[in-house]
């Protein structure tokens, strides 16, 4: 495990990354952006569930719409690279807004079940990640001793939005309709995403390249944390599902709310943390010690659900935890980019973990089901586990490759 330079100021860092040109701009706009991606899962349960009176037929059509999502974000981010940014925003959001709105039509006018699903993977294909966006403006823009402290920004930007969008799109679907909350949230998305578009000054320079043959691959140095970051979405799913049960179980269903605030809370001060301080270790070392680290604090998941305290406590430790996993994984992204390639690179940890979070819901469910919410939770630790040992894996197959090429 390698030893990297990086300059850690305190939280001072984050007012100097903050004071470069432009910078501020594209964060707002980035974290309205990040609404429909954020959101868009929850709306689409909450418009179907109240249309057929299923969550399981809810569930069916999310299903489709995050593969969509994982599965196209590195193609239009490997477009931004290509073509510039603004254009290829401006494209997807338009193509957003036609199959969100064709989704919407259809569960309303009742239309067959399958066309729905065909509807969810078309949204999803359509949903472009403007986190990575962002994070390639980052990257232009902060030198490398504020790296850190950049990316960190933008992973308590991700939590800001999973803090506040959630609990304001089931609100709205409360007092108005789940089809208004969607559409709400899918406005915002689009005022951030032609807010973005428009900083051109910002974002990196098109690097046109000749006609690419055969699928989109990630660069081989990233191919570790994005194999890694399946494991790392798998906690999250895992955590949704538990926690649901857990509360569930209790007979208090109103506590799954705060818990999963309570740990977007914590990986939002652990990221604060983590870009204010000086790193001795590599990104990748970070990565596959502190998911180690969350493991370790997971197994007391289960034995601290009897006390509503208690367990919350246990929450907030593991937030802490899983925040430096997250900013060292696309700090390892940022760092292994092949010139041109930065904005296609840096959506790679994110489609994993999007393409994590079902797997790890799927798992804890049938555990819950089967078990209870003891079983369940221990997913969650089973989940970082193997997210520490895969990137440890892949770093290892890295440098016997390095050894075997030099």
């Amino acid at each position: 495990m390698s030893v990297a330079a990086e300059t850690g100021q305190g939280v001072r860092a984050y007012g100097q990354v903050l004071r470069l040109p432009g910078a501020r701009s594209f964060v707002a706009a980035g974290i309205l952006a990040r609404f429909p991606r954020a959101t868009l899962s929850l709306g689409i349960i909450l418009l179907v569930s109240a249309a057929t009176g299923s969550f399981a037929s809810a569930g069916l059509v999310v299903a489709p719409l995050v593969i969509g999502m994982a599965v196209a974000a590195p193609l239009w981010s490997s477009r931004m690279d290509r073509h510039g940014q603004a254009r290829v925003i401006l494209v997807s959001l338009g193509c957003l807004v036609l199959a969100a709105s064709a989704l919407l039509a259809l569960v309303l006018t009742g239309a067959p079940f399958w066309t729905w699903l065909v509807a969810a993977l078309v949204t999803g294909a359509a949903t472009p990640d403007l986190t990575s966006a962002v994070r390639a403006r980052w990257t232009v823009l902060a030198p490398p001793a504020h790296r850190t402290a950049a990316l960190a920004l933008e992973t308590i930007a991700d939590q800001m939005v999973f803090i506040a969008g959630p609990p304001a799109i089931t609100a709205g679907a409360a007092a108005l309709d789940p089809a208004v909350a969607m559409l709400g949230s899918l406005g915002l998305g689009v005022v951030g995403g032609v807010w973005l578009a428009a900083q051109r000054g910002t974002q990196p320079e098109a690097t046109p390249r000749g006609p690419r043959r055969g699928p989109v691959l990630p660069p081989a140095g990233v191919v570790p944390i994005a194999l890694a970051c399946v494991a790392l979405g798998g906690v999250f799913g895992a955590f949704d599902v538990s926690l649901v049960g857990w509360a569930e179980v209790g007979g208090r269903p109103w506590l799954a709310g705060p818990a999963f605030s309570a740990l977007a809370l914590a990986i939002a001060i652990g990221s604060v943390i983590t870009g204010a301080r000086t790193w001795r270790l590599s990104p990748a070392a970070r990565y596959i010690g502190f998911a180690a680290l969350a493991a370790l604090v997971a197994v007391a998941l289960p034995f601290a659900q009897g006390s509503v305290p208690v367990l919350f406590g246990v929450i907030l430790l593991l937030g802490l935890a899983v925040s430096p996993v997250m900013v060292s994984g696309i700090l390892v992204a940022s760092a292994r980019a092949p010139e041109g390639r930065v904005t296609e690179t840096l959506a790679y940890p994110t489609a994993a973990m999007s393409l994590g979070v079902p797997i790890g819901g799927v798992i804890a469910g049938a555990a819950l089901d089967s078990t209870g919410p003891a079983a369940a939770l221990i997913t969650i630790a089973v989940s970082l586990a193997l997210a520490a040992m895969v990137a440890a894996a892949g770093e290892a197959l890295l440098r016997m490759r390095r050894g075997a090429t030099a």
